[in-house]
């Protein structure tokens, strides 16, 4: 079925030939992604100081957005707008292993894909024989998560 029939996001109905086109170009983005972790490491320093070790801040801005927007519309053309995976999983992944962004670009997706695997799964079985679309549960989720990293924001920052 796709993005266009999920306003809140979902994976029933998507077929396996669906998801090839999509999921190549996901695994290769990640790949690539994988080799910008010291960059993005040089980056959380600072752009000034980044520059002075010799990064190419420019570019290392620019390949980082086009590399999220392409995961996102990956995502977005089978499963639909799942919301909140992008807010819960970074700070989640943070909270494991650190803020070295080798790591969280290597963990990011497993972990998004676990918790996206265990909403689905609580999808389809918390009302039985119905199904409700995996972005309500992930939205049951993600509001409280995101009410709770605005007071923590205003108790001292997200980075904390």
């Amino acid at each position: 079925m796709g993005a266009s029939g999920f306003l809140v996001g979902g994976l029933s109905g998507v077929k396996l030939s669906e998801v090839i086109v999509p999921g190549c170009a996901i695994c290769v983005v990640l790949v690539l992604g994988l080799l910008q972790g010291t960059r993005l490491n040089l980056l959380s320093l600072g752009e000034h100081q980044a520059h002075s070790l010799g990064l190419n801040v420019r570019r290392t801005r620019l390949t980082a957005l086009v590399s999220a927007a392409a995961l996102a519309g990956c995502a977005v053309s089978f499963a639909g707008l799942v919301g909140f995976v992008g807010l819960i999983v970074p700070h989640a992944v943070r909270a494991l292993v650190g803020h070295d962004n080798r790591r969280v670009l290597a963990m990011a997706p497993l972990l998004g894909g676990l918790l996206v695997c265990l909403c689905d799964l609580l999808a389809r079985t918390m009302f039985a024989p119905y199904e409700i679309p995996v972005g309500i549960v992930l939205s049951l989720l993600g509001g409280p998560f995101f009410v709770y990293l605005i007071l923590r924001r205003g108790k001292g920052g997200l980075n904390g």
